[in-house]
């Protein structure tokens, strides 16, 4: 922590004392309202990030977004891309069950991706990012009460134009990714991208293939259809395929559980209590896994916009099919004892219809629409378990399988009006009715064999009474009917104290619709296996400012979140349980950006947050729980980010420097705060040289993430009742080079 204020202090003096005529800021342009305006003059907690940004930065998965993006938390829970857990302001929901949807919505070029196992993607062939703080209902197809990620592509040009990218990095990583883009009629254009990075594990493995590798491959299609003036048709198509092997890794701490809290704690430093196994040689980065894992993941987007441009008007369809195939395995024990696997499948379909008409034009501007959306969904979890002292299925084997399915059908009708009262003041009201209908279904299948002979009748897992596990061995399954209603709304009132400075106000009622439990042990309570949908109100102000002649910009906000209802995750062991509760968030965002001089930008931001979940029940004795306040899972009190980039001009081109620093000050994986969920702290450091010749064509870099190759953690869950805490790492120092040719 010591550096980084001396390094960026020491750049800021430097610039600022220097004698140049600086440039202004660039103006952004976001479509956050569904109209494209300049991001000043949007009373919206935005972060929008270019393609050039992006590339600048380094930023070429979503997870990385959160190292730039204030009050943005992005994970891979488990270390491996299995699910993408997104936290925004404290609002998260970190259980991994494929059926469950994110309360921070990711978009991909305005249409919603259902499944939280594709929040962790590759992005490629961008045109910019823009994450949008606080509840978003009244305008986008699906509710969301955190915010909302939005990746925008690349679309098809008039001229011809295309890139072509290599990269190669630490642990044998290579890659390529381009684009190729032009008219192929006078009235259609096209656009094809295509992306491949395959890189070796980073965590090395005693006993077989180091593990957390990646082989990714994606292309995207567009097909732009503009027969007249008034009529824009953009076809899409997009493949992504993840098919790696060795995936399962992370650090193995001693833990057990505590005999008051029933919560976990780490002890001394063993790797498990139960099977006695010690990684000694203290290397987090190193261990021993018997069982290597895989993780195969494909999903297909197949999209249709179409619009009309009325006299005045505009009518809006976006029509959707989104298929997405999941299996995974990890070596859940992580160790070298062939104790305990884990499994998930997911097979899901979505289709989605937005229809909407608009008027963007004049001192009212408005949009209506209606919404439907279908995800029709099976998925299961598995643990394997071969216990001690044998951990040998010719001897003792015993496990659970859960197989369930989840069917939604939403409808939504919305509607979002702003009017000008005079020059300066502008007020915002918008609104949003939503039904969910779903269907359920469930079915827990226990396995116990004994020498090597399966006997039927025994759930050695465990059946709590009254769980949801009980009611599923009682009746062959377990299935449910519901619907539901919600309201999402919206009012605001913008002011512009002049061109430069906006001032606004805004409340928010944020609805996220019920859902269910699962989970391969269905310890959760059968009475509690729907839990509903949630509300929160949302308080904000901010303020948006350019200043010093257009070289510098600072927005900022602070909000306060009223959550009833909230939909809380508790895991502990093989325990997982979704349940209603209320909870309060207040903090802060700000941004800064400082160009003093035509070559040098700053950037910096910071996110102060505070969270409370009321009533999380603990302790051991399930007559006499525990009735705790918690702080919310992702949630870390402070983080911070500073960058400098620094363009040196010479007569052949122009060399760019970027060095950047992200502060997390720690936060609880879990919702129960369990001691051996606590991440700690952490710094660290990234960097980009680059030099691009005078003609724009070529550019080469190397490129640095983690520079001082800091240890770290991102995620632990709870699995002392197993004899240990399995702990996620952050990405080591990687460093690579990347050539790049426009045409």
């Amino acid at each position: 922590m010591r550096i980084k204020p001396i390094l960026i202090g020491s750049s800021i003096l430097s610039m600022l004392s220097a004698d140049i005529l600086a440039a202004q800021l660039e103006e952004i342009i976001v479509t956050a309202t569904r109209r494209e305006v300049n991001l000043q003059d949007t009373g919206i907690s935005i972060t929008a990030l270019s393609g050039d940004t992006l590339e600048q930065f380094n930023i070429t998965e979503t997870d990385l977004l959160s190292i730039i993006t204030p009050g943005l938390m992005f994970q891979n829970g488990g270390g491996s891309p299995l699910v993408g857990l997104v936290s925004i302001r404290g609002v998260a929901q970190n259980d991994f069950a494929g059926h469950i949807e994110s309360p921070n919505a990711l978009y991909l070029d305005e249409v919603y991706q259902s499944s939280i196992s594709t929040n962790s993607v590759k992005m490629f062939d961008m045109n910019r990012v823009e994450v949008l703080r606080g509840p978003q209902g009244t305008l986008f197809g699906r509710n969301a009460t955190g915010g909302l990620v939005h990746l925008i592509t690349n679309k098809p040009t008039e001229e011809t134009e295309g890139y072509l990218k290599l990269t190669a990095g630490s642990y044998d990583s290579y890659g390529f990714q381009g684009a190729i883009s032009g008219s192929i009629s006078d009235h259609l254009k096209a656009r094809l991208a295509i992306y491949h990075n395959k890189a070796d594990g980073f965590i090395e493995n005693e006993v077989g293939p180091d593990q957390i590798e990646d082989d990714t491959k994606a292309a995207r299609l567009h097909l732009n259809f503009t027969p007249n003036d008034r009529l824009d048709i953009l076809l899409s198509a997009d493949f992504y395929d993840m098919d790696i092997d060795n995936v399962g890794a992370a650090y193995s701490q001693a833990a057990a559980v505590d005999p008051v809290t029933g919560l976990g704690f780490n002890v001394g430093s063993g790797s498990n209590l139960i099977t006695g196994y010690v990684d000694a040689d203290g290397d987090k980065y190193s261990g021993a896994y018997d069982q290597p894992g895989y993780l195969d993941r494909q999903f297909n987007n197949v999209s249709a916009k179409i619009a009309y441009d009325f006299d005045g008007y505009k009518l809006v369809s976006i029509s959707n099919f989104n298929h997405v195939e999941v299996e995974y395995l990890e070596d859940n024990d992580l160790s070298p004892i062939p104790f305990i696997e884990f499994g998930q499948t997911g097979d899901s379909d979505t289709v989605s219809q937005e229809l909407r008409i608009e008027e963007v034009e004049g001192e009212t501007r408005w949009t209506a629409g209606v919404y439907y959306l279908n995800i029709d969904g099976d998925y299961s979890q598995d643990l394997n378990v071969l216990p001690p002292p044998d951990f040998d299925a010719s001897v003792l084997e015993l496990g659970q399988e859960a197989i369930w399915s989840v069917e939604t059908t939403s409808y939504s009708v919305f509607g979002q009006i702003e009017q000008d009262l005079s020059d300066q003041l502008m007020l915002t009201a918008g609104i949003r009715w939503t039904y969910d209908d779903k269907d359920y279904a469930y079915l827990a299948v226990p396995r116990f064999a004994l020498g090597g002979v399966s006997i039927p009748g025994v759930a050695p897992l465990g059946v709590p009474p009254g769980s949801l596990v009980e009611a599923s061995l009682a009746n062959g399954g377990v299935s449910d009917n519901y619907d539901e209603d919600g309201i999402s709304a919206r009012l605001q009132l913008d002011y512009s104290v002049n061109q430069d400075w906006l001032l606004y106000a805004s409340f928010n009622k944020g609805y996220k619709a019920f859902n269910y439990n699962s989970g391969f042990a269905g310890h959760a309570p059968f009475a509690g296996v729907r839990f509903d949908g949630e509300d929160i109100y949302a308080y904000e102000i901010g303020s948006k400012l350019d200043f010093w002649s257009g070289k510098g910009r600072w927005n900022i906000s602070a909000y306060y979140y009223d959550y009833k209802d909230y939909q809380a995750f508790d895991q502990r062991g093989i325990n997982f349980t979704l349940f209603n509760t209320d909870a309060t968030i207040s903090g802060l965002d700000t941004e800064l950006q400082l160009k003093p001089a035509d070559n040098t930008t700053l950037f910096f931001s910071a996110a102060f947050l505070d969270t409370e979940v009321e009533n999380v029940l603990i302790g051991t004795d399930p007559l006499n729980p525990i009735s705790v306040d918690r702080e919310a899972p992702q949630s870390p009190s402070f983080t911070f980010s500073g960058a400098v980039v620094q363009d040196f001009q010479l007569s052949v081109g122009v060399i760019s420097l970027q060095f950047s620093g992200y502060y997390n000050s720690g936060y609880y994986s879990q919702l129960t705060n369990a001691p051996n969920t606590d991440i700690p702290s952490y710094t660290i450091f990234n960097g980009r040289i680059s030099f691009t010749d005078s003609s724009g064509r070529y550019q080469v870099a190397i490129f640095a993430k983690n520079l001082f190759d800091k240890e770290y953690y991102t995620y632990a869950f709870d699995i002392a009742s197993n004899g240990f805490t399995e702990q996620s790492l952050g990405v080591p120092r990687w460093a690579g080079i990347e050539g790049s040719f426009n045409f």
